[in-house]
């Protein structure tokens, strides 16, 4: 489980027309502290993918033009380790964070 107010950087692959805060205030509700970086496109994607460093990204399968598989791919040329959750639903988000987090642990 993620350690409430513990700083969690979060990749976020998602289009710019959804507003992040209600994303960031569930995530906060429950006692994570997220940091977020945000692209919608694959350039973006390999430039954040290339500066590392990210506990978890989280993927909306909606934002065209990036598929998990596509994900995946950048994600090995760049030797990122994350989880990817896919968003669904922001009430129970923080949880299948944990849960992935956790299946990366053990």
């Amino acid at each position: 489980m993620a350690t409430p107010g513990s700083t969690m950087k979060v990749l976020l692959i998602r289009s710019w027309t959804h507003p992040l805060e209600p994303l960031r205030a569930a995530l906060r509700a429950t006692g994570l502290d997220p940091r977020f970086a945000r692209v919608d496109i694959e350039p973006g994607l390999n430039a954040a993918l290339s500066r590392g460093g990210f506990d978890v990204v989280i993927h909306d399968p909606t934002t065209p033009g990036l598929t998990r598989p596509q994900i995946e791919a950048c994600m090995r040329v760049h030797r990122i380790d994350a989880p990817i959750v896919e968003l669904g639903d922001i009430a129970d988000l923080a949880e299948r964070i944990d849960v992935a987090l956790a299946s990366r642990r053990s």
